[in-house]
Protein backbone atom coordinates (compact mmCIF):
# COMPACT_ATOMS: atom_id res chain seq x y z
CA UNK A 1 0.00 0.00 0.00
CA UNK A 2 2.86 2.37 0.85
CA UNK A 3 4.32 2.04 -2.66
CA UNK A 4 0.90 2.47 -4.23
CA UNK A 5 0.28 5.62 -2.20
CA UNK A 6 3.54 7.15 -3.35
CA UNK A 7 2.68 6.29 -6.95
CA UNK A 8 -0.76 7.87 -6.64
CA UNK A 9 0.77 11.05 -5.20
CA UNK A 10 3.24 11.20 -8.08
CA UNK A 11 0.33 10.87 -10.51
CA UNK A 12 -1.46 13.75 -8.83
CA UNK A 13 1.70 15.86 -8.96
CA UNK A 14 1.84 15.15 -12.69
CA UNK A 15 -1.76 16.34 -13.09
CA UNK A 16 -0.93 19.56 -11.26
CA UNK A 17 2.18 20.11 -13.39
CA UNK A 18 0.18 19.63 -16.58
CA UNK A 19 -2.20 22.34 -15.40
CA UNK A 20 0.41 24.94 -14.57
CA UNK A 21 1.84 23.54 -11.33
CA UNK A 22 -0.40 25.58 -9.04
CA UNK A 23 -1.27 23.71 -5.86
CA UNK A 24 -4.97 23.10 -5.32
CA UNK A 25 -7.26 20.81 -3.44
CA UNK A 26 -7.70 17.42 -5.17
CA UNK A 27 -11.11 16.74 -6.69
CA UNK A 28 -13.12 13.68 -7.58
CA UNK A 29 -12.02 14.07 -11.23
CA UNK A 30 -8.41 13.65 -10.11
CA UNK A 31 -9.30 10.51 -8.16
CA UNK A 32 -11.12 9.11 -11.19
CA UNK A 33 -8.21 9.88 -13.54
CA UNK A 34 -5.58 8.28 -11.31
CA UNK A 35 -7.77 5.22 -10.56
CA UNK A 36 -8.60 4.96 -14.28
CA UNK A 37 -12.38 4.95 -13.75
CA UNK A 38 -15.23 7.27 -14.62
CA UNK A 39 -16.14 10.19 -12.38
CA UNK A 40 -19.48 8.58 -11.53
CA UNK A 41 -17.80 5.35 -10.48
CA UNK A 42 -15.31 7.25 -8.30
CA UNK A 43 -18.12 9.23 -6.67
CA UNK A 44 -20.15 6.07 -5.97
CA UNK A 45 -17.14 4.32 -4.46
CA UNK A 46 -16.32 7.21 -2.14
CA UNK A 47 -19.93 7.58 -1.01
CA UNK A 48 -20.60 3.88 -0.51
CA UNK A 49 -23.01 3.65 -3.44
CA UNK A 50 -23.33 1.61 -6.61
CA UNK A 51 -22.28 -1.92 -7.49
CA UNK A 52 -18.67 -2.57 -8.42
CA UNK A 53 -15.81 -4.96 -7.92
CA UNK A 54 -14.59 -4.66 -4.30
CA UNK A 55 -11.03 -4.34 -5.56
CA UNK A 56 -12.03 -1.37 -7.71
CA UNK A 57 -13.78 0.31 -4.76
CA UNK A 58 -10.71 -0.25 -2.57
CA UNK A 59 -8.37 1.15 -5.23
CA UNK A 60 -10.46 4.30 -5.60
CA UNK A 61 -10.50 4.85 -1.85
CA UNK A 62 -6.74 4.27 -1.66
CA UNK A 63 -6.20 6.90 -4.33
CA UNK A 64 -8.41 9.37 -2.45
CA UNK A 65 -6.50 8.74 0.80
CA UNK A 66 -3.13 9.05 -0.86
CA UNK A 67 -3.77 12.40 -2.57
CA UNK A 68 -5.81 13.86 0.33
CA UNK A 69 -9.21 13.95 -1.32
CA UNK A 70 -12.36 13.97 0.83
CA UNK A 71 -15.91 14.58 -0.34
CA UNK A 72 -17.27 18.07 0.21
CA UNK A 73 -19.58 18.21 3.22
CA UNK A 74 -21.68 20.80 1.38
CA UNK A 75 -21.98 18.55 -1.64
CA UNK A 76 -23.01 15.61 0.51
CA UNK A 77 -25.61 17.70 2.30
CA UNK A 78 -27.06 18.85 -1.02
CA UNK A 79 -27.26 15.28 -2.25
CA UNK A 80 -28.79 13.85 0.92
CA UNK A 81 -30.76 16.94 1.98
CA UNK A 82 -29.07 16.53 5.38
CA UNK A 83 -26.61 18.90 7.01
CA UNK A 84 -25.33 16.59 9.74
CA UNK A 85 -26.04 19.37 12.26
CA UNK A 86 -28.52 19.46 15.13
CA UNK A 87 -29.31 22.52 17.20
CA UNK A 88 -29.69 22.99 20.94
CA UNK A 89 -31.69 25.88 22.36
CA UNK A 90 -31.55 26.50 26.11
CA UNK A 91 -33.86 28.92 27.87
CA UNK A 92 -32.38 32.25 29.01
CA UNK A 93 -32.00 33.29 32.63
CA UNK A 94 -32.59 36.83 33.74
CA UNK A 95 -32.52 38.12 30.17
CA UNK A 96 -28.97 36.87 29.54
CA UNK A 97 -28.95 34.25 26.74
CA UNK A 98 -25.76 32.53 27.94
CA UNK A 99 -26.51 32.73 31.66
CA UNK A 100 -27.29 29.01 31.62
CA UNK A 101 -23.56 28.23 31.52
CA UNK A 102 -23.49 29.13 35.23
CA UNK A 103 -26.21 26.57 36.03
CA UNK A 104 -24.82 23.10 36.68
CA UNK A 105 -27.76 21.33 35.02
CA UNK A 106 -27.40 23.10 31.69
CA UNK A 107 -23.61 23.07 31.66
CA UNK A 108 -23.71 19.29 32.07
CA UNK A 109 -26.58 18.97 29.59
CA UNK A 110 -24.63 20.88 26.95
CA UNK A 111 -21.50 18.79 27.40
CA UNK A 112 -23.37 15.47 27.32
CA UNK A 113 -25.48 16.51 24.32
CA UNK A 114 -22.37 17.52 22.36
CA UNK A 115 -20.67 14.18 23.04
CA UNK A 116 -23.83 12.19 22.25
CA UNK A 117 -24.39 14.09 19.00
CA UNK A 118 -20.84 13.32 17.85
CA UNK A 119 -21.32 9.65 18.71
CA UNK A 120 -24.40 9.64 16.47
CA UNK A 121 -22.49 11.32 13.63
CA UNK A 122 -23.83 14.86 14.12
CA UNK A 123 -22.30 18.18 15.04
CA UNK A 124 -24.19 20.24 17.62
CA UNK A 125 -24.62 24.01 17.56
CA UNK A 126 -26.11 26.14 20.31
CA UNK A 127 -28.96 28.39 19.17
CA UNK A 128 -30.14 31.50 21.00
CA UNK A 129 -33.56 30.71 22.51
CA UNK A 130 -36.77 31.95 20.91
CA UNK A 131 -35.03 33.28 17.75
CA UNK A 132 -36.72 31.44 14.86
CA UNK A 133 -35.14 33.64 12.16
CA UNK A 134 -31.83 31.79 12.62
CA UNK A 135 -33.39 28.74 10.99
CA UNK A 136 -33.27 30.64 7.70
CA UNK A 137 -29.49 30.99 7.83
CA UNK A 138 -28.22 27.81 9.50
CA UNK A 139 -28.72 24.41 7.85
CA UNK A 140 -30.07 22.26 10.66
CA UNK A 141 -31.64 18.80 10.55
CA UNK A 142 -33.38 19.01 13.93
CA UNK A 143 -33.37 20.86 17.25
CA UNK A 144 -33.50 20.08 20.96
CA UNK A 145 -35.39 22.81 22.82
CA UNK A 146 -35.00 22.72 26.59
CA UNK A 147 -37.74 24.11 28.82
CA UNK A 148 -39.34 26.44 26.23
CA UNK A 149 -41.81 29.03 27.56
CA UNK A 150 -45.45 28.77 26.52
CA UNK A 151 -45.93 29.80 22.89
CA UNK A 152 -42.19 29.74 22.23
CA UNK A 153 -41.67 31.22 18.70
CA UNK A 154 -38.81 28.83 17.96
CA UNK A 155 -41.00 25.78 18.59
CA UNK A 156 -43.76 27.40 16.54
CA UNK A 157 -41.35 27.91 13.62
CA UNK A 158 -39.99 24.36 13.89
CA UNK A 159 -43.50 22.98 13.63
CA UNK A 160 -44.32 25.23 10.68
CA UNK A 161 -41.21 24.06 8.84
CA UNK A 162 -41.79 20.42 9.69
CA UNK A 163 -38.36 20.13 11.33
CA UNK A 164 -37.91 17.34 13.86
CA UNK A 165 -37.51 18.67 17.38
CA UNK A 166 -37.40 17.38 20.94
CA UNK A 167 -38.80 19.35 23.86
CA UNK A 168 -39.41 18.61 27.51
CA UNK A 169 -42.63 17.08 28.81
CA UNK A 170 -44.57 20.28 28.17
CA UNK A 171 -45.78 18.69 24.91
CA UNK A 172 -46.47 15.27 26.42
CA UNK A 173 -50.19 15.64 25.68
CA UNK A 174 -49.35 15.34 21.97
CA UNK A 175 -48.74 11.65 21.16
CA UNK A 176 -46.70 12.60 18.07
CA UNK A 177 -44.40 15.01 19.91
CA UNK A 178 -40.84 14.03 20.83
CA UNK A 179 -40.41 14.67 24.56
CA UNK A 180 -37.68 13.93 27.08
CA UNK A 181 -37.51 15.15 30.66
CA UNK A 182 -38.14 14.54 34.33
CA UNK A 183 -41.51 14.21 36.01
CA UNK A 184 -41.01 17.39 38.03
CA UNK A 185 -44.25 17.05 39.97
CA UNK A 186 -43.30 13.54 41.06
CA UNK A 187 -39.81 14.73 41.98
CA UNK A 188 -41.06 17.48 44.30
CA UNK A 189 -43.59 15.13 45.87
CA UNK A 190 -40.72 12.72 46.51
CA UNK A 191 -38.71 15.41 48.32
CA UNK A 192 -41.73 16.36 50.46
CA UNK A 193 -42.38 12.70 51.29
CA UNK A 194 -38.76 12.43 52.40
CA UNK A 195 -39.25 15.44 54.70
CA UNK A 196 -42.41 13.84 56.11
CA UNK A 197 -40.60 10.57 56.84
CA UNK A 198 -38.01 12.59 58.71
CA UNK A 199 -40.66 14.17 60.95
CA UNK A 200 -41.53 17.37 59.11
CA UNK A 201 -45.13 18.55 59.45
CA UNK A 202 -44.93 21.70 57.31
CA UNK A 203 -42.91 22.26 54.14
CA UNK A 204 -41.97 25.47 52.32
CA UNK A 205 -40.93 25.82 48.69
CA UNK A 206 -38.62 28.37 47.05
CA UNK A 207 -39.00 28.54 43.25
CA UNK A 208 -38.05 30.79 40.38
CA UNK A 209 -40.27 33.65 39.32
CA UNK A 210 -40.78 32.07 35.89
CA UNK A 211 -43.37 30.25 33.82
CA UNK A 212 -41.27 27.53 32.20
CA UNK A 213 -42.54 23.97 32.30
CA UNK A 214 -40.01 23.02 35.00
CA UNK A 215 -41.37 25.58 37.45
CA UNK A 216 -45.03 25.04 36.54
CA UNK A 217 -44.82 21.28 37.09
CA UNK A 218 -42.79 21.66 40.28
CA UNK A 219 -45.42 24.00 41.72
CA UNK A 220 -48.19 21.62 40.68
CA UNK A 221 -46.49 18.74 42.49
CA UNK A 222 -45.96 20.80 45.64
CA UNK A 223 -49.56 21.98 45.74
CA UNK A 224 -50.75 18.42 45.16
CA UNK A 225 -48.66 17.18 48.08
CA UNK A 226 -49.77 20.03 50.35
CA UNK A 227 -53.44 19.35 49.62
CA UNK A 228 -53.02 15.61 50.22
CA UNK A 229 -51.34 16.34 53.56
CA UNK A 230 -53.74 19.03 54.75
CA UNK A 231 -51.30 21.93 54.42
CA UNK A 232 -51.63 25.42 53.05
CA UNK A 233 -48.82 25.72 50.45
CA UNK A 234 -46.03 28.00 51.67
CA UNK A 235 -44.31 29.31 48.54
CA UNK A 236 -41.76 32.04 47.93
CA UNK A 237 -40.63 33.09 44.45
CA UNK A 238 -37.36 34.71 43.40
CA UNK A 239 -35.19 35.80 40.50
CA UNK A 240 -32.47 33.17 40.33
CA UNK A 241 -29.94 35.57 38.79
CA UNK A 242 -30.29 38.17 41.56
CA UNK A 243 -28.49 37.31 44.84
CA UNK A 244 -30.41 39.99 46.74
CA UNK A 245 -33.72 38.54 45.57
CA UNK A 246 -32.72 34.98 46.47
CA UNK A 247 -31.53 35.96 49.95
CA UNK A 248 -34.69 37.96 50.62
CA UNK A 249 -36.90 35.06 49.51
CA UNK A 250 -34.98 32.61 51.72
CA UNK A 251 -35.38 34.93 54.69
CA UNK A 252 -39.10 35.28 54.09
CA UNK A 253 -39.51 31.54 53.87
CA UNK A 254 -37.73 30.95 57.18
CA UNK A 255 -39.15 33.90 59.06
CA UNK A 256 -41.14 33.26 62.25
CA UNK A 257 -44.00 32.96 63.00
CA UNK A 258 -45.35 30.31 60.66
CA UNK A 259 -41.90 29.04 59.74
CA UNK A 260 -42.05 25.62 58.03
CA UNK A 261 -39.92 22.90 59.56
CA UNK A 262 -38.64 21.80 56.15
CA UNK A 263 -37.71 23.84 53.07
CA UNK A 264 -36.83 22.90 49.50
CA UNK A 265 -35.72 24.97 46.54
CA UNK A 266 -36.00 23.85 42.93
CA UNK A 267 -33.15 26.19 41.95
CA UNK A 268 -29.49 25.30 42.43
CA UNK A 269 -28.28 28.92 42.91
CA UNK A 270 -30.75 29.42 45.78
CA UNK A 271 -29.44 26.49 47.82
CA UNK A 272 -26.62 28.43 49.44
CA UNK A 273 -28.98 31.29 50.35
CA UNK A 274 -31.31 28.91 52.15
CA UNK A 275 -28.36 27.65 54.19
CA UNK A 276 -27.29 31.24 54.99
CA UNK A 277 -30.81 32.16 56.05
CA UNK A 278 -30.92 29.14 58.37
CA UNK A 279 -27.73 30.39 60.01
CA UNK A 280 -29.09 33.93 60.37
CA UNK A 281 -32.09 32.57 62.26
CA UNK A 282 -29.79 30.60 64.59
CA UNK A 283 -31.47 27.41 63.45
CA UNK A 284 -29.86 24.00 63.20
CA UNK A 285 -30.07 21.48 60.38
CA UNK A 286 -31.69 19.01 60.70
CA UNK A 287 -32.81 19.48 64.31
CA UNK A 288 -34.79 22.71 63.75
CA UNK A 289 -35.34 22.70 60.00
CA UNK A 290 -34.79 20.21 57.19
CA UNK A 291 -33.21 21.62 54.01
CA UNK A 292 -32.88 20.29 50.47
CA UNK A 293 -32.17 21.82 47.08
CA UNK A 294 -32.01 20.78 43.43
CA UNK A 295 -28.60 20.63 41.75
CA UNK A 296 -26.51 18.25 39.70
CA UNK A 297 -23.56 18.48 42.07
CA UNK A 298 -22.58 20.24 45.29
CA UNK A 299 -20.84 23.44 44.07
CA UNK A 300 -18.84 24.04 47.25
CA UNK A 301 -17.99 22.52 50.61
CA UNK A 302 -20.73 24.55 52.31
CA UNK A 303 -23.38 22.48 50.54
CA UNK A 304 -21.70 19.07 50.66
CA UNK A 305 -23.90 17.95 53.56
CA UNK A 306 -27.14 19.41 52.16
CA UNK A 307 -29.65 16.98 50.69
CA UNK A 308 -29.70 17.33 46.92
CA UNK A 309 -32.09 16.28 44.18
CA UNK A 310 -30.31 15.44 40.91
CA UNK A 311 -32.24 15.62 37.63
CA UNK A 312 -29.62 13.47 35.85
CA UNK A 313 -28.87 16.11 33.22
CA UNK A 314 -26.46 13.91 31.29
CA UNK A 315 -29.03 11.14 30.93
CA UNK A 316 -31.72 13.61 29.80
CA UNK A 317 -29.35 15.01 27.16
CA UNK A 318 -28.34 11.57 25.90
CA UNK A 319 -31.98 10.47 25.62
CA UNK A 320 -32.90 13.69 23.78
CA UNK A 321 -30.11 13.25 21.24
CA UNK A 322 -30.91 9.56 20.79
CA UNK A 323 -34.60 10.31 20.22
CA UNK A 324 -33.92 13.11 17.74
CA UNK A 325 -31.28 11.26 15.73
CA UNK A 326 -33.47 8.15 15.59
CA UNK A 327 -36.17 10.18 13.88
CA UNK A 328 -33.64 11.84 11.57
CA UNK A 329 -32.39 8.41 10.48
CA UNK A 330 -35.91 7.45 9.45
CA UNK A 331 -36.86 5.37 12.48
CA UNK A 332 -40.14 5.58 14.37
CA UNK A 333 -38.89 5.42 17.96
CA UNK A 334 -40.97 3.97 20.77
CA UNK A 335 -41.69 5.51 23.15
CA UNK A 336 -41.71 9.05 21.77
CA UNK A 337 -42.08 10.40 25.33
CA UNK A 338 -39.20 9.45 27.64
CA UNK A 339 -39.11 10.19 31.37
CA UNK A 340 -35.74 10.19 33.12
CA UNK A 341 -35.82 9.42 36.84
CA UNK A 342 -34.48 11.92 39.34
CA UNK A 343 -32.25 10.88 42.23
CA UNK A 344 -32.41 12.13 45.80
CA UNK A 345 -29.03 12.27 47.55
CA UNK A 346 -29.89 12.37 51.24
CA UNK A 347 -27.36 14.09 53.49
CA UNK A 348 -27.20 15.42 57.03
CA UNK A 349 -29.29 18.55 56.40
CA UNK A 350 -32.50 16.51 56.23
CA UNK A 351 -31.62 13.25 57.94
CA UNK A 352 -32.99 12.74 61.45
CA UNK A 353 -33.79 9.04 61.15
CA UNK A 354 -31.75 7.04 58.66
CA UNK A 355 -33.92 3.95 59.12
CA UNK A 356 -36.97 5.89 57.91
CA UNK A 357 -35.49 6.20 54.42
CA UNK A 358 -35.95 3.66 51.62
CA UNK A 359 -32.59 2.13 50.75
CA UNK A 360 -32.55 3.75 47.28
CA UNK A 361 -32.84 7.26 48.71
CA UNK A 362 -30.05 6.97 51.28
Amino acid sequence: MGGDAEYYREQFAGILAARGGRRRRPGVKDVAAIADVGVGTASDALNGKGRMNPATRDRIRQVADAIGYYPSALARSLQSNKSGIIGLSIRPFGGAPLQYLEVSYYARFLNAATVAALEHGYALVVLPPSVPTLLRNIPIDGVIVTDPPPGDPLVTELKARGLAHVTDLGEADDPKALCVGNDQAKAVIGVCDHFKRQGATTVGLLVADADEDYTVRSLAGFRQWAEANGQIPRIERTSITDPVSMMAAARRLLAAPGRPDAVYTTEAPAGSYLVKAVGEQNLRMPEDVLVAYCAEHAPDAGLSEVTRLSLNAERVAEEAVDLLTSVLSGSDPTPRHRIVDTELHVHASSLRNRNAEPRKAR
